[in-house]
């Protein structure tokens, strides 16, 4: 089977690889924009959510014009870590090199949260930003993922 994408394009000094994952299945997958590129985001394996779960808290409500340097580097991890499980081969240094705007950034940061199982929670005036997310919204992986007290079972 040959990959979904299998483009290579030059950034810098060295050769960025765009080339997907092609044992994965890509149906659920979602595409942010970064860079001037189409990416995919599939859902996030465990060992992912893990990666990202310490810096998800320091970026509720986050937007283009709050953007701090405290949260910048936070929020560019989440995003790699987002694409790795459907590009494995794209190391964190390329991501880094990589010519993403603040916007692109912002923008992919609740297509990862929904892809690691979280949902967007509403917590303010809605108003929208550069980049398509919503001033004022938390973006909450752990708000979904808490306990429910409700019974589980291998068949429910």
């Amino acid at each position: 089977m040959k990959p979904l994408i299998a483009k290579l394009f030059c950034e810098g000094d060295h050769d960025v690889t765009l080339e997907s994952d092609d044992s994965l299945d890509l149906s659920d997958a979602r595409q942010v924009r970064l860079g001037g590129r189409d990416w995919f985001v599939a859902p996030l394996s465990l060992r992912q959510i893990l990666a990202i779960a310490d810096h998800v808290p320091k970026l509720s409500a986050i937007a283009v014009d709050n953007l701090a340097g405290e949260r910048l580097a936070p929020l560019a991890e989440v995003v790699w870590h987002g694409l790795r499980r459907a590009h494995p081969r794209l190391t964190r240094d390329e991501f880094f090199d990589l010519p993403i705007t603040i916007a692109e950034l912002v923008a992919a940061l609740p297509v990862v949260i929904e892809q690691a199982g979280g949902r967007r929670v509403d917590a303010g005036d809605g108003a929208a930003v550069q980049g398509g997310a919503p001033a004022g919204e938390l973006m909450a992986a752990s708000a979904s993922i808490a306990s429910t007290g409700a019974r589980s079972s291998p068949t429910s």
